[in-house]
């Protein structure tokens, strides 16, 4: 399958979760958070568990998502913002369900469900592709506005539970960046949703001064999909 028909197909259901504290003449300092992809019209969507749970209590008033909405004359995407509320938590597997709250009639796009793909039988070396909002903060501070993109890579290495021998989670050869968390992780070949983008892998460097550097590997670690089935047919 073409990597453009896959981001053609979902680019309307992948959404950007941020907060927005109100500050000096009424700009708003913005937070993105991570990604998260809808799975029902009602606004419904599927995220990694440590995008909520990171975000300190009194700052989830201002906790929000962001949808793509109309296009403009000049080709520019324009978001609409939404509060929302957490549903249900997977701990184990860094997942969480978390609904979009609004008094509007509005169906949203969700990705389909039906063509979540079957994560046991993916093996090292396939290629996949993941959409999400890596360092969107950073992007929005240099100007770049809200900032889609794909990473194309491959499976890396397969890792498995020692109790059971279930898959546990995949690692891919490239970075899975501040805010890509939550990002659906396809594969290039069916289109169908594989995994859930969780977390980077990175060597910190102590620096003079008691100071850190973070260097990032190219590896990341991604959810199979089969945990995010069972969170959303339990819901």
């Amino acid at each position: 399958m073409k990597i453009s028909e896959i981001i053609e197909q979902n680019e309307k259901s992948i959404v950007l979760i941020d907060i927005q504290k109100p500050g000096e003449n009424n700009q708003k300092m913005v937070s993105v958070r991570g990604t998260a992809f809808i799975i029902s019209p009602d606004g419904k969507f599927v995220t990694c568990g440590h995008v909520y749970k990171k975000i300190p209590e009194n700052e989830l008033q201002f906790l929000g998502v962001s949808v793509s909405g109309k296009i403009d004359e000049k080709g520019i995407t324009h978001y609409d913002r939404f509060k929302i509320k957490l549903l249900k938590m997977d701990e184990e597997n860094d997942l969480a369900l978390m609904q979009i709250i609004t008094d509007k009639n509005i169906d949203f796009e969700p990705v389909n469900i039906d063509r979540f793909g079957d994560s046991e039988k993916v093996k090292e070396g396939d290629e996949v592709v993941f959409i999400g909002y890596p360092l969107a903060t950073e992007l929005l501070s240099m100007g770049f506005g809200i900032t889609m993109n794909t990473n194309h890579c491959i499976i890396s290495s397969i890792k498995k539970r020692g109790k059971d021998g279930s898959l546990h989670f995949f690692m891919v050869d490239t970075h899975v960046n501040n805010g890509s968390s939550g990002s659906p992780v396809f594969s290039a070949d069916t289109g169908k949703i594989i995994g859930i983008a969780s977390a980077k892998i990175s060597q910190w460097v102590s620096l003079p001064e008691g100071k850190k550097f973070d260097i990032p590997a190219n590896m990341g670690i991604c959810r199979p999909i089969q945990y995010t089935k069972k969170l959303i047919e339990n819901r």
